[in-house]
């Protein structure tokens, strides 16, 4: 076959492709989607032009978080096989490595990507992708039995201590609600994601209040960019918490603006804030939702029906709950019961989220486009030490990092994948890292003292 030229702009060699061509690295980084580039990706050694697909793809923007990388594992975590189908009328060539990289590193990196292919396949054997429909219905009665239970003490007590002590058990039922929510719109439960996706709208909408189009939106960025703080689709959204929690001076670095209008007193007493502001994450995460339907169609995966659905669902959440608080005889015991659960809700949340990724390693993009996909997920994230009720508490959380390798993967089925995890860290030198839910919230806390000193 003639060798023939790549012709789109800014390929740079020559190859047998019939009429495409060879692509170095060092390209490919430079169309990254920067300064008019275009945005090229690539996955198992081909690259692809998705410049132009960014409204088309069901996940929206989030693919630019990719542009100019290797976009091989985060195309496996979050894709079904059939996807591929879809590739060849982007396909522009084939990547080559730079000539930088010696006999022995090829080797390496080899036998590295291997074994992340043979980690895959031992779950696989092990038919550890198959949900347990058992399991779930179990969870989902056990999280019946606590909104029942919560429903119980308010017409039991019916007065301060019933407000307490159900608005407790109402934050326990949003939080477990928030992780049922949070399995099944990751696909982990069903094949057919329509199936999720309604299950999502039950969990999610009615019995937490979230918007599950809202969290898709923000979640999907913050598992493909995590702890990462710039890419063309922006940065993870997690760690984006500017003028109130400063979680690493990356965030602010080379910005005029940012360190012009830098609250230095909200940064300076930040570890006094923490805990004041996670108790009202649930009325922001709240706001967000609602705010979030007045966005476009396009926004929601399911086009009209599925913003109509939203609405409607998250009205049924609300007017539940006002009944439900209506069931308490005073207004005292009103107000207390919701500020007992609403504070509440989000803390028992945020004491999750904080310690799966806060205080771990936060990348730039430079360094993420250094970083392989699964070397950058264990580095950014923190599991906490697997107890009976640190598994329960956490909604399967505690096993964080490999539930970002693998993010379809049933929560009865984390256990094993730490096991084969572990043993491919060991052997590849990267650190893995566990802590106590108490210890890790206290290198959150220690995080941001450490900051505000600076300030």
């Amino acid at each position: 076959m003639t060798p023939t030229t790549v012709q789109r702009k800014g390929a740079i060699t020559t190859g047998t492709m019939g009429n495409k061509g060879f692509i170095t690295e060092t390209e490919l980084k430079k169309h990254n989607g920067t300064n008019g580039s275009q945005s090229w990706i690539a996955i198992k050694n081909r690259v692809y032009d998705v410049s132009s697909f960014g409204e088309e793809h069901p996940g929206g923007t989030i693919i630019f978080t990719h542009a100019g990388k290797d976009a091989t594992d985060v195309l496996s975590a979050f894709h079904p096989a059939s996807v591929h189908k879809w590739l060849p009328r982007f396909y522009i060539g084939d990547l080559v490595k730079d000539s930088r990289v010696t006999p022995l590193d090829a080797q390496k990196e080899a036998e590295y990507r291997q074994d992340i292919i043979a980690m895959k396949s031992e779950l696989m054997k092990a038919r550890a992708f198959e949900s347990s429909k058992l399991y779930y219905a179990f969870k989902i009665a056990t999280n019946l039995a606590i909104f029942a239970a919560a429903v119980a003490v308010i017409l039991m007590f019916n007065g301060i201590v019933g407000a307490v002590i159900g608005g407790v058990l109402m934050a326990l039922f949003w939080q477990q609600s928030a992780f049922l929510a949070h399995d099944f719109l990751h696909h982990q439960v069903f094949t057919n994601r329509s199936y999720n996706n309604l299950a999502g709208l039950l969990f999610g909408n009615i019995w937490q209040g979230f918007s599950t189009s809202w969290w898709k939106t923000k979640h999907n960025h913050h598992h493909a960019s995590t702890n990462v703080v710039h890419t063309q689709a922006g940065g993870d959204p997690d760690i984006m918490t500017m003028p109130f929690l400063l979680w690493s001076e990356k965030i602010i670095e080379g910005d005029a603006e940012d360190l012009k209008d830098l609250p230095k007193f909200m940064v300076r007493y930040q570890k006094f804030f923490y805990l004041p502001l996670n108790a009202a994450a649930r009325i922001s995460w709240l706001l967000q939702s609602i705010l979030f339907q007045l966005e476009p169609v396009h926004k929601y995966v399911g086009g009209l029906p599925m913003k109509i659905a939203e609405i409607s669902s998250m009205a049924v959440h609300y007017v539940s709950l006002v009944l439900i608080t209506s069931l308490l005889k005073t207004t005292s015991s009103r107000i207390v019961f919701q500020l007992t659960c609403q504070s509440l809700g989000g803390i028992f949340l945020a004491v999750i989220f904080t310690v799966g990724h806060y205080a771990m390693e936060i990348f730039t993009s430079e360094v993420m486009s250094d970083t392989d996909f699964v070397r950058l997920q264990v580095r950014s994230t923190r599991n906490i030490t697997p107890t009976v009720f640190n598994k329960w508490f956490s909604g399967g959380l505690a096993y964080q990092v490999e539930h970002h390798i693998w993010p379809t993967l049933p929560r009865h089925s984390l256990p094993l994948a730490s096991k084969i995890l572990k043993r491919f860290c060991s052997k590849h030198n990267i650190p893995y890292t566990v802590k106590g839910l108490i210890e890790g919230n206290l290198a959150v806390f220690k995080l941001l003292s450490q900051i505000g000193e600076r300030f």
